[in-house]
């Protein structure tokens, strides 16, 4: 025996009092989102900012500061061929370029790594994001810059350059979502020249 629908019934199955709510309640959840992007690619870039600015603060406290290299901090430049330095050096005793980085300089070794944590402490103002193994300290003395005998620093005064890697942003919108998707960030770099005032 089948029941016939009632009236009420039929109000019911044609009624469109909720769909205005729905039809709100789904343009809410894609409007947020949409605002909620907008603010989560803002704060990408303000980060990709502070982490180039970074690197330019970092690398003028590395150049007026002791080096990092203790190797580059004690070259005598009379030792050498003419008594120049840089890339008047005969090839076979330049080891340019220095890289250093929280473990350590390579390929000479004798690290200074009161200086490099400066280095970093100075980036990490810019940006809490950054970790010392972020950031890598370079030295070039292949380009002849320096003063040979001089009385109140090293005798090498390389060119500098402070960089940033493996930088990552994570985004917080699609955490919503239950996902948690990166930005991985290009490496940020500044360079300057040495300073001989350094004591």
């Amino acid at each position: 025996m089948t029941m016939m629908p009632t009236r009420r019934h039929k109000r019911l199955l044609h009624g469109e009092e909720g769909t205005s709510s729905v039809e709100f309640a789904l343009i809410v959840v894609v409007f947020f989102m949409f605002i909620f992007g907008i603010t989560d690619f803002g704060r990408a870039l303000w980060e990709w900012n502070r982490s180039s600015q970074a690197t330019q603060a970092a690398v003028r406290e590395a150049v007026v500061q002791d080096l990092v290299s203790d190797y580059l901090a004690t070259l005598v430049g009379t030792n050498f061929a003419g008594g120049t330095v840089g890339a008047c050096l005969d090839p076979v005793n330049v080891t340019s370029p220095i890289t250093c980085t929280s473990t350590g300089c390579l390929p000479e070794a004798a690290t200074n790594s009161t200086a490099f944590d400066k280095i970093v402490a100075v980036a990490q103002r810019y940006s809490d994001h950054i970790t010392p193994q972020n950031v890598v300290v370079e030295y070039r003395y292949d380009t002849c810059l320096g003063f040979v005998g001089n009385p109140v620093g090293p005798d090498v005064d390389p060119m500098v350059t402070v960089r940033l890697q493996n930088m990552v942003f994570t985004f917080v919108t699609p955490a919503i979502l239950g996902l948690a998707p990166t930005l991985a960030m290009p490496d940020f770099a500044a360079t300057l020249p040495g300073e001989d005032h350094k004591s």
